[in-house]
């Protein structure tokens, strides 16, 4: 028997981190998993755990590292320092990827007023961050957002597609589009302004979804990544997944009321799931 491939690590390692300049104080709450990939065949073939860093210590210089490292300027920075620092410090860590999450907390307004210390959640989805680095120097970085609910109430349609005995569906040029986005970018130089990046991505995503009539999901898939990759030329290729979360129009004829494209209900699952990843 042969050991072909191994990692490890720690993963869900959640910190939250408070920012202070006076009174005005800042959160920046993250979910950082580290897993990596080096000579730990002794580890899994022999039981021997002399090159095995102990996860709990990989946990402990997270939070560590976060006292000095983490900052207002991305999740990705702080991801290229934790890679940086781990494979600089143990030896039998040939390769490593970093899972980031930043939890979207958004400054409360009270009277109009932005309050130095109180937060809530906010519903412009989850930034995300995928460091990949190797001993040879290879870093690569990809960014993204998930679970970003967006819905506009026209300007979708979905007609031309084939039929057969089993087709229900019927052909619409005009009904509600719904969906969560997630979606990915990789840098072509991981040194990039992250968050300029980042707000120029989200802002061609939501231009294309609000402002383009959408002829399939599909269509406006491409053209969202197409726009990004046009308004970001620090990027290689940007992927997007877009599930078609149905509303259907609610039958009010049972109560002698007409439904004329005012009230819908939430379909159940199953719904559309439609991704692709575009490039230069």
């Amino acid at each position: 028997m042969h050991l072909i491939q191994s990692q490890y690590g720690k993963s869900e390692i959640g910190l939250l981190k408070v920012f202070r300049d006076g009174d005005l104080q800042t959160v920046q709450e993250i979910v950082v998993s580290v897993l990596v990939t080096g000579d730990f065949a002794g580890a899994f073939e022999l039981g021997d755990n002399s090159k095995t860093v102990p996860t709990d210590t990989i946990k402990n210089t997270v939070y560590a590292l976060a006292h000095d490292h983490l900052g207002l300027d991305g999740i990705e920075p702080f991801g290229l320092r934790l890679a940086d620092h781990f494979l600089g410090k143990y030896p039998s860590f040939d390769g490593l990827e970093i899972r980031l999450e930043s939890k979207p907390w958004g400054r409360m307004t009270l009277d109009g007023k932005p309050h130095p210390h109180a937060f809530q959640k906010t519903g412009d989805g989850t930034q995300t961050a995928l460091i990949c680095a190797n001993r040879n120097g290879f870093r690569e970085v990809n960014s993204g957002i998930k679970d970003l609910e967006i819905l506009k109430s026209t300007g979708s349609g979905f007609v031309g597609f084939p039929r057969c005995e089993f087709t229900t569906l019927p052909e619409v040029t005009d009904r509600i589009m719904a969906t969560r986005l997630t979606a990915s970018w990789q840098f072509s130089n991981p040194s990039a302004d992250f968050l300029d990046v980042a707000s120029r991505v989200r802002s061609a995503f939501i231009d294309v979804f609000a402002q383009q009539y959408s002829r399939a999901v599909q269509e406006t898939l491409f053209q969202m990544a197409t726009l990004a990759l046009g308004r970001c030329p620090e990027l290689s290729q940007v992927e997007i997944r877009l599930p078609n979360l149905h509303y259907f129009p609610f039958d009010l004829s049972r109560f002698g009321q007409e439904n004329d494209s005012v009230i819908f209900y939430p379909a159940p699952n199953p719904h559309g799931d439609i991704s692709a990843t575009v490039s230069r």
